[in-house]
């Protein structure tokens, strides 16, 4: 796939529901902004609301972006920009951090 090519419908997740955060259950991403960028790490375009805490990061000589959950303050990941999504960024997020929260049918 060419780098600056933009997210493709293969690419995007087709699950239902919010991601949560796994230690206090903070809403964090919709499952519908969720892409498959083939680092084997689970990835977003967008997160929701300001429940993502930006956290500007300078360790082993690199500068980043660490996502912190803004309830409890768990490592969530990485934000890098990324040209192919709607916001040009990328949320690379760690697999343990996060639970997909099905939605719940209404009777």
């Amino acid at each position: 796939m060419v780098r600056n090519q933009k997210i493709n419908s293969a690419e995007r997740q087709q699950e239902q529901g919010v991601y949560s955060c796994t230690c206090c259950g903070e809403a964090l991403f919709e499952a519908s902004k969720k892409f498959d960028v083939g680092s084997g790490f689970p990835s977003f375009w967008a997160q929701i609301g300001a429940n993502v805490q930006h956290k500007p990061l300078d360790t082993y000589g690199r500068e980043r972006i660490q996502l912190l959950c803004h309830q409890c303050g768990q490592h969530l990941g990485h934000l890098f920009d990324d040209a192919r999504t709607p916001s040009l960024v990328r949320y690379c997020i760690n697999r343990e951090a996060v639970a997909l929260e099905k939605e719940r049918e209404e009777k």
